[in-house]
Formats: structure tokens, C-alpha cells, sequence
């Protein structure tokens, strides 16, 4: 392994550990979202600024894809981190600096892991995970919750941090129309 110092340490950043959190709080629907926000012409994704809150656009979705995997869900991040790549096939087309791109993936997975994966004593020796804990049966939670939602439906018991994937899934599966969801994602959230 390269020494620490020379790979990419842009990964920790306190605008991707607030992505990390986000991800851990609501499960892979937050992954679709992030692309709808991040993803813009290449201009932007690939334009590396070195006083930015986030990692660059590019790099960002992948950090989240690497601990989709991590979280229990590889086979959709491969999916998410291939179609990625398909919009954004050459990381080097605008300014971000060689060394980032070519010392990224080992950063990234050292970054996830020292993020996600290692206890802090300020979380009582425990990890962000195992705090914030979001494996596949959560996702079953939100699916659940889905089909209720794009029905009209009480949701249940479903923590309100699962009904914006909840949303995401119903909008992303045609379960409804996109006014119905929101309309009965709102009307549960001022329920709760």
C-alpha cells in the first residue's frame, strides 16, 4: 500500500461524511437522488476545486457507491458505478490533477472504511454503521413502505428516515405518478 500522505485524502471531507451519513440514514434511494444532484455536464463533474465543502462531483458518487457495497448492496452499486461511468468516461477531461485519479480507488476504500467502519470513542467505540445501521432488510422496510405509499396507504411503523427512499423507490419503479407520491409522501411526513 502507498503511504497514506500521497493518496487522494480529498475523500474526507465534511461534505461527504455528511453524504455517508445521509446514505447510512436512508439506504440506496439516497444514491439516485445524489446523481440527480451532482450529475451535470462534464464541464462541472470532472472540474476539480481544491477549497470545495464536497469531493469533486466525479469522485463523489463513487465514495457513496463504495459504501453501498460495503452496506450489503454490491450488485446495484456495480450497476449504479457502471452507468456512471458510462456518462463520465474519462475523469482527465477537464482539471482534475493526475495523482487524484490514479491514487482514487485505494483512497476511497481506505476513506469509507476509516469513515463508516471504525469505532469512535465519541460514538461509545462504536462505527457510523453500527449507529446508523441500513443493510438489505431495511430496504425491505422501504420497499414495503413503498407500495403503501404510492397506494394511499399508512405506511406503518416505518422510521421517517426510510420514507424518502420510500419515495425514491415508488417514483423509480412506476408504482405511481410522481404528484401522488409526493402528494402522499408530504401528507406523511405532517402526520408524523
Amino acid at each position: 500500500m502507498r503511504p497514506l500522505r500521497r493518496l487522494y485524502l480529498g475523500t474526507v471531507e465534511p461534505g461527504n461524511i455528511a453524504d455517508l451519513s445521509g446514505l447510512l440514514l436512508g439506504g440506496p434511494g439516497v444514491i439516485g437522488s445524489m446523481m440527480d444532484v451532482v450529475g451535470r455536464g462534464p464541464e462541472t463533474v470532472l472540474t476539480f476545486n481544491e477549497r470545495g465543502v464536497h469531493p469533486t462531483p466525479y469522485f463523489r458518487t463513487l465514495i457513496n457507491l463504495e459504501l453501498l457495497r460495503r452496506m450489503g448492496f454490491p450488485e446495484l452499486a456495480e450497476q449504479y458505478r457502471q452507468a456512471w461511468l458510462r456518462i463520465y468516461p474519462n475523469p482527465g477531461a477537464a482539471n482534475i490533477p493526475r495523482v487524484l485519479i490514479d491514487t482514487f480507488a485505494e483512497a476511497n476504500t481506505i476513506a469509507v472504511d476509516a469513515i463508516c467502519f471504525q469505532p469512535y470513542s465519541s460514538l461509545g467505540n462504536k462505527s457510523l454503521a453500527q449507529v446508523i445501521p441500513f443493510q438489505p432488510k431495511e430496504q425491505q422496510m422501504i420497499e414495503e413502505a413503498s407500495r403503501r405509499l404510492a397506494a394511499g396507504v399508512d405506511p406503518g411503523i416505518v422510521p421517517e428516515r426510510f420514507l424518502i427512499g420510500a419515495a425514491r423507490f415508488a417514483l423509480d419503479n412506476k408504482l405511481a405518478r410522481p404528484g401522488v407520491i409526493a402528494k402522499n409522501f408530504y401528507l406523511e411526513l405532517a402526520r408524523r
